[in-house]
């Protein structure tokens, strides 16, 4: 009796691990390239991130941190106004400048956890301020 109150136990602990590696951890599914658009454009624009995933799905809009050129630089350029959602604007100064959308590799990983070392992946536009 005592051999078979010990089988039952095994054989569940068994099953469940064979489940899990059968059905991968669900990270295989991991986010590949970031697309902005418009790639360019003048004065003011709601720019949108795409993003294409390994099993070739795509997600529009991708929820993204945006930013000038890198989230995790330390310079703040006032260039031009950018939100948390991708609407930007000139402001006082001309030039062209980059507009970029940084998401995390790993779908399940939030925006607010994300840090330098996180693997991400980004695209970018450019602004064009008269």
């Amino acid at each position: 009796m005592r051999k078979r109150s010990f089988l039952f136990p095994c054989s569940v602990v068994l099953l469940i691990t064979f489940f899990m590696l059968a059905c991968g951890s669900g990270s295989s599914n991991q986010l590949q390239s970031v697309s902005v658009s418009p790639a360019t454009a003048t004065g003011l624009a709601q720019f949108t991130a795409t993003g294409t995933y390994t099993n070739g799905s795509k997600v529009t809009p991708l929820t993204a941190l945006w930013s000038q050129n890198s989230p995790w630089s330390q310079v703040i350029a006032q260039d031009f106004s950018l939100d948390a959602n991708g609407k930007a604007s000139c402001l006082t100064v001309a030039g062209t400048f980059t507009v970029q959308a940084t998401a995390p590799v790993d779908p399940h990983e939030p925006l607010s956890q994300m840090v330098p070392t996180t693997p991400q992946v980004f695209g970018t536009a450019q602004l064009t301020c008269p």
